[in-house]
């Protein structure tokens, strides 16, 4: 049996077919879900350029263990979903707010950083996976560090000057307590 390295044609029409499934992709959709989407035009598409099945099965195969593990997964709480991924740059960007904010309001630096880190963990999001300590605050401390140094994203420098701007909106003697018991980094719980 001879074997045919995949042609440039089969490539392209593979490519053509994941930008029509990301293209239709929205806001906020699932990424596992739109992998699945991925998979499957993919196969359809190499279907139809004459990609014999025999060479299909693995992506066939790889396509049915993904929606297997979204149907595993669908009956989980979000609590238990969001267990799996590590804290947006927005997250932390707002953490590192809320912990200029304590701060301001007479706690130190570490014990700020604790209390900032223990809100998120609660809600199941895991402290940030990158920083050269074993404590999770330090890492957030680190993060926030390297924010005010400039070295964050601009979309994470602009969610720390906007979330600052916001808490600076709330009158001085509710600040903390207001940003602690109703959870306003949390961005799900923010006004569309």
């Amino acid at each position: 049996m001879e074997t045919i390295s995949p042609s440039v044609d089969r490539i392209g029409a593979a490519l053509r077919a994941l930008r029509r499934a990301h293209e239709s992709d929205q806001p906020g959709n699932d990424p596992v879900a739109l992998g699945a989407k991925c998979l499957h035009a993919v196969v359809a598409q190499l279907g139809e350029e004459g990609v014999p099945q025999e060479d299909l099965q693995p992506l066939s195969d790889l396509e049915a263990r993904v929606r297997q593990f979204m149907a595993q997964t669908k009956g989980q709480g979000a609590a238990n979903r969001r267990k799996q991924l590590p804290p947006s740059d927005l997250l932390l960007a707002r953490g590192a707010a809320v912990i200029d904010l304590l701060i301001k309001a007479g706690a130190d630096e570490s014990e700020a950083a604790q209390t900032v880190i223990r809100r998120p963990m609660a809600a199941g999001i895991p402290p940030p996976k990158q920083g050269g300590d074993a404590r999770g605050w330090r890492r957030l401390l680190e993060r926030r560090t390297s924010l005010l140094q400039g070295l964050g994203s601009s979309e994470a420098q602009r969610e720390y000057q906007d979330f600052a701007r916001e808490i600076d909106a709330i009158p001085a003697d509710e600040r903390v307590r207001k940003v602690l018991d109703e959870q306003l980094w949390d961005r799900r719980r923010k006004p569309r």
